[in-house]
């Protein structure tokens, strides 16, 4: 997309468990040359064997974020693509009864950012194969049931998303279309600033 920028734009993905978020958001970098932050509460899952506390969330949240920021710093990509963010830690948490309230301030705080911190948001569609993985992942019914909440918190913060559904290149190609968009909407401001 060869644009001069300051600062890189983050394009985060997110979805419940085993959506292809992690692949689509590798892949779009590789073939962009762009930054990537994985999922870091994948991490800390597997370190502590899903046994986590509220401070674990937000440990998450706070290494995420920081992840995020290191990435954008260093690339000279005009993207940057993160799988995952504090939103979905924050639901995940409350729905495996990990974090309860009073949720902690820091992790309502980071989940509330993400309305301003990325560019867009992309919903990864849960019709692909339901992918076992032992202690990470419930079931297709539990893999459902998140996805529907990922939808409705979105919708009841008011952030913009697009839902990518089909193969991969089907998805890497509706990111493509959405990222012009964006671009030629920044143009159009840094034209006009």
């Amino acid at each position: 997309m060869g644009v001069q920028q300051q600062q890189a734009g983050m394009i985060v993905f997110v979805g419940a468990e085993s959506t292809g978020k992690s692949t689509l958001a590798q892949h779009l970098a590789q073939r962009l040359d762009a930054g990537f932050v994985p999922e870091i509460g994948r991490f800390i899952w597997e370190e502590k064997q899903g046994r986590l506390t509220a401070d674990d969330y937000v440990e998450i949240s706070e290494r995420h974020r920081a992840a995020e920021d290191a990435v954008v710093s260093q690339t000279s990509s005009p993207w940057v693509f993160v799988d995952t963010n504090a939103l979905t830690t924050l639901l995940l948490g409350l729905c495996f009864g990990q974090v309860t309230e009073p949720v902690p301030p820091a992790l309502l705080r980071h989940a509330d950012d993400c309305r301003t911190r990325y560019l867009h948001h992309f919903v990864c569609a849960d019709d692909i194969p339901y992918e076992e993985e032992p202690g990470v992942r419930e079931n297709a019914g539990w893999r459902t049931h998140i996805q529907r909440l990922v939808l409705e918190d979105l919708d009841r913060r008011g952030i913009d998303y697009t839902v990518l559904t089909g193969t991969l290149e089907q998805r890497a190609a509706k990111v493509m279309e959405v990222l012009s968009s964006i671009e030629q909407d920044r143009e159009i401001t840094r034209a006009a600033a």
